[in-house]
């Protein structure tokens, strides 16, 4: 099979699994949480179930990206998110609850349970960060006034890959940005880059490198790389010309995002919601068609939708 990547990209769920989620790449997973928590030096970690039921019926149920357990019992729940989704905060709150229902005995008088620590890795903004330029920031529970801390046990750390722009002349040896310039960059590399050809990057880029993965895994990484690329190009010519239209760029950052909702979930709901914003944004009929590559009849439909 031919293919124009050298490497994968670590956003991907399969390739994300790969590095950092495998006994034999079990390092590189705790190389990169010892980064995140500085405040906890992980020695071992077991990859749990990553499946979580909810007590009552009808309830949403719970997957994880990640689900490790770390050799001081705390437990590490791990999401990687590339499209922007409502509510994020609170369904990463929701993931927490699992990990401190699962660790009370029903009959126990005891409370008491090991940290939790949700980690996102985010290619998208959360509202609750605006303004904030730190690509990590870590969230805990405090006393409102005096900002003393309620409980070290429960803990979300979020990570907003698009708020890292360094470049690789740029880094300098800082292990954590090294780790961030991999997420962002790993698939447009051509090779290992001499500041990062060391220790755990090794590993991370002998892993990304889709020529070392078995045929079945690397179709299927390849597929949906291709199909990240298209999306990506068709959201910024959408982009593109919403701002030739005469639109603010907030308005086609906005028509953009909606175009990465639509388009991502490829069914026709999506893609009439995302007609039907740039339809209110005053674009014609024929740009709508261009920039989603549909004809101007099938618009006309989606539109009756």
């Amino acid at each position: 099979m031919r293919y124009d990547f050298k490497y994968a990209d670590l956003l991907n769920d399969e390739v994300f699994k790969l590095v950092f989620g495998q006994e034999s790449s079990k390092d590189v997973m705790i190389e990169f949480l010892n980064q995140v928590i500085p405040d906890r030096h992980i020695v071992d970690l077991d990859f749990m179930d990553k499946e979580m039921r909810s007590l009552e019926p009808g309830r949403k149920n719970s997957v994880y990206d990640m689900f490790c357990k770390t050799d001081d019992g705390s437990r590490i729940v791990v999401e990687v998110q590339r499209r922007k989704q409502p509510a994020y905060v609170e369904r990463s709150i929701y993931y927490s609850t699992f990990q401190i229902r699962n660790q009370v005995d029903a009959g126990s008088a005891e409370y008491a349970f090991w940290p939790v620590y949700v980690i996102s890795i985010l290619d998208f903004n959360i509202e609750e960060n605006a303004g904030n330029p730190e690509v990590k920031t870590v969230y805990r529970l405090y006393e409102e006034s005096t900002h003393t801390l309620l409980t070290d046990r429960l803990t979300f750390i979020y990570i907003e890959l698009d708020k890292f722009t360094k470049g690789i002349d740029e880094l300098d040896g800082n292990v954590l940005e090294g780790m961030y310039f991999c997420l962002r960059n790993m698939s447009r590399l051509s090779e290992c880059p001499e500041k990062l050809n060391h220790g755990v990057f090794q590993k991370m880029f002998h892993i990304s490198e889709l020529r070392n993965m078995d045929e079945q895994t690397r179709s299927k990484v390849i597929e949906k790389m291709t199909t990240e690329r298209d999306l990506r190009n068709q959201m910024a010519y959408a982009r593109k010309i919403a701002i030739e239209e005469g639109l603010a760029e907030g308005r086609a950052k906005g028509i953009e995002e909606g175009l990465a909702e639509g388009l991502a979930k490829g069914i026709a709901e999506g893609r009439a919601e995302t007609i039907r914003q740039l339809l209110e944004s005053g674009m014609s009929l024929d740009v709508i068609a261009g920039a989603l590559h549909l004809s101007p009849e099938e618009v006309e439909v989606f539109k009756d939708k």
